[in-house]
């Protein structure tokens, strides 16, 4: 014990070693490892823009006190306009944030944003609000907000890039729908509870909700003034919107409607207009034109109706189709369509109004109508012009309550001249045989078309086409059959071989039609001019008119055939005036030995008794590179040569010794 003891007080006695004492002005001394690591600070990761939205989106709909970050949104989709993924997801978090909060269930949110927008369209200044409501001033606050993030998504619709402009679109479309939930006449707390009152299942939110017309209307304004409106935009528009949804259909020719109407006098000041929309009148036209061209009214009820906001009751359906009439008869209820407690009859009446316009076809068929005549009242440039023509006749027509009202615009167009006038040839032609209009100076200003200009226009063949389906008619006078021949066959010697190869067929034609013309090509030369001391019995009779001569130097014996004066008038523009009946196609003759052997041997045709068919198509768009081909590709079996063939290519002596000339 007492060893043990000694050796513990050793122990304790024993002497410690002395630890190196580091100065602290010691600039060499080493730090361990942990002190660096304490006083090493951490970096965080930076989020990439995307993140970021994201990250405010979650936040945002997680607790209305994020609101203030949604302008972060907006800056940073601004700043990084080029690039696609942000801007996407820019629009997708937006969208998403503005539909929570835009609560369509809160009464108080529906009230008070159908009040600010009323204010709004009205253009009366909004005021701060008096309510000491915290959801009344958070909604007032958030209605100027949505109205920036409706200006920006117009922005990006008028972006170059279709992959920018599409999704902003489906936005849109989206925000406008909600919009149109918000301004419903009724809540849908107050329809549910009516709704469980009542005990009727039918009588559902969807048939109260109405589309924001005007909203609507903003949109396809805003479109239609865009430099950017492309093909790509308008195909998005009309498959997956308003050419899928009945409302959508009906309201996109209202807002055209409207607009045309509301930019007639805009459209005639065009620096004004220019300045104000920094778009051009041609293009605003145009881009109606290309949104009107997809647009076609059906003729029948369709199997179900379609319709983007809201749904109608079946007691307010006007027409359905024959499956859709059995399912309205099993639920349709005796009586008409139930008033909600909560809308007042004159709410009640619009909301019936509104959904029997929408299912009837003839209302889809009266604004068509309505869109199309006020959209021929603004100033079409020529290239729309010349397209609006063409299209009339067999897209427009068939569609219109009554084309009739169009009859005006197809005489000032036919009265322009040059190729306007072409092209409105076949709708006044239908109108004076459809509709029974009367337009007497029609085949006046026909006849005045046949110049030497339309031989060489774009249109020639359709021109040709159309003129000879006007002149088949069989109560058209002898004289004007005969003056149209006459013309032509004027036209004939002073045209190329091309358009000879249209002429002669449609001459052909009309005497073949009309007999009684046959006096045209075996008229007897009755009369000769008094210069010629020419006994009767030397003159015989010839099927070609004779060519008026002064004073001829070949002596009469030499002369082959008869010559004399002809009566028909080329410069005259009344056909009934040309004395075209008492001339004859010597023209005909002449063409006979025409330099071209297509012509030379179209002529010839008229010596076979009018028997043969000839097809206009067939010559309708005969060029000179077809005619070249054509002569190119024949074989023949000997080729005449003016020279004598030798025997080698050059002789020593002479070049041109075996030459005779």
């Amino acid at each position: 014990m007492v060893e043990a003891k000694v050796s513990k007080t050793k122990t304790s006695v024993t002497p410690t070693k002395k630890k190196n004492i580091v100065s602290k002005f010691n600039k060499n001394r080493a730090f361990d490892n942990e002190s660096t690591k304490k006083v090493e600070k951490k970096v965080a990761p930076q989020l990439t823009p995307i993140e970021i939205i994201k990250d405010i989106e979650e936040k945002v709909i997680e607790s209305t006190e994020n609101s203030n970050k949604i302008l972060e949104i907006i800056k940073i989709c601004k700043s990084n306009i080029e690039e696609l993924e942000i801007v996407f997801q820019s629009i997708k978090s937006l969208e998403k944030i503005f539909l929570h909060l835009f609560d369509s269930n809160n009464l108080i949110i529906c009230k008070e944003f159908k009040l600010l927008k009323l204010n709004q369209q009205q253009q009366k200044k909004s005021t701060a609000t008096q309510s000491k409501d915290p959801l009344v001033i958070f909604t007032h606050w958030l209605f100027k907000i949505y109205n920036n993030f409706i200006d920006f998504l117009k922005e990006l619709l008028n972006h170059e890039d279709p992959s920018i402009q599409l999704p902003a679109l489906t936005t849109y479309f989206n925000i406008i729908k909600r919009e149109s939930v918000l301004l419903s006449n009724i809540p849908e707390e107050l329809i549910a509870k009516e709704d469980q009152d009542n005990g009727d299942e039918d009588n559902k939110k969807a048939h109260y909700e109405n589309i924001s017309r005007l909203s609507f209307r903003s949109l396809i304004l805003h479109l239609m003034l865009s430099n950017n409106f492309n093909t790509k935009l308008v195909d998005h528009l009309t498959e997956n919107f308003c050419g899928k949804y009945q409302d959508l259909f009906y309201y996109s020719l209202w807002s055209i409607n409207e607009i045309a109407q509301s930019h007639v006098n805009d459209c005639k000041k065009e620096a004004e207009f220019e300045k104000s929309n920094n778009v051009t009148v041609g293009k605003f036209v145009e881009n109606i034109f290309d949104f009107l061209c997809y647009f076609e009214p059906f003729i029948e009820a369709p199997e179900e109706w379609s319709f983007f906001i809201g749904s109608p009751n079946f007691n307010a359906v006007q027409e359905c189709s024959a499956t859709l009439k059995k399912k309205q008869l099993k639920l349709k209820k005796s009586g008409e369509l139930v008033k909600p407690k909560s809308m007042n009859d004159k709410d009640f009446e619009k909301n019936n109004e509104y959904w029997n316009k929408l299912t009837k076809v003839s209302s889809y068929r009266n604004i068509f109508s309505k869109t199309w005549i006020s959209f021929l009242t603004l100033p079409l440039p020529p290239t729309i012009y010349k397209h609006v023509l063409l299209g009339l006749p067999d897209r427009v027509f068939p569609f219109l309550t009554d084309p009739k009202v169009l009859l005006d615009f197809f005489t000032n167009s036919y009265d322009l001249g040059g190729v306007t006038s072409i092209l409105s040839l076949n709708g006044l032609f239908i109108l004076i045989t459809q509709y029974n209009l009367d337009y007497p100076e029609f085949f006046n200003k026909l006849y005045s078309l046949f110049q030497p200009g339309v031989l060489y226009a774009k249109y020639r063949a359709r021109f040709f086409k159309l003129a000879d389906l006007f002149l088949t008619s069989k109560l058209l006078p002898i004289y004007l059959i005969a003056a149209f021949i006459k013309r032509c066959a004027t036209l004939c010697l002073i045209s190329p071989p091309h358009a000879s190869l249209i002429l002669l067929p449609m001459i052909y034609n009309l005497l073949q039609r009309n007999p009684n013309c046959h006096c045209l090509i075996n008229n007897p030369i009755k009369q000769l001019s008094s210069q010629f001391n020419i006994q009767k019995q030397q003159s015989q009779t010839r099927s070609v008119l004779l060519i008026k001569e002064e004073q001829p130097t070949l002596p009469i014996e030499s002369i082959k055939g008869v010559y004399g004066n002809d009566p028909y008038d080329p410069l005259e523009s009344d056909p009934s005036k040309c004395n075209a009946i008492k001339s004859s196609l010597w023209e005909i003759q002449i063409l006979r030995d025409h330099y071209s052997p297509e012509v030379s041997k179209m002529a010839r045709l008229f010596d076979g008794g009018l028997k043969n068919v000839v097809d206009m198509n067939e010559f309708s768009n005969v060029t000179y590179h077809i005619l070249y081909e054509n002569s190119y590709k024949k074989k023949y079996s000997s080729v005449p040569l003016a020279y004598q063939q030798k025997s080698k290519l050059i002789n020593d002596n002479d070049l041109m010794e075996d030459w005779e000339f």
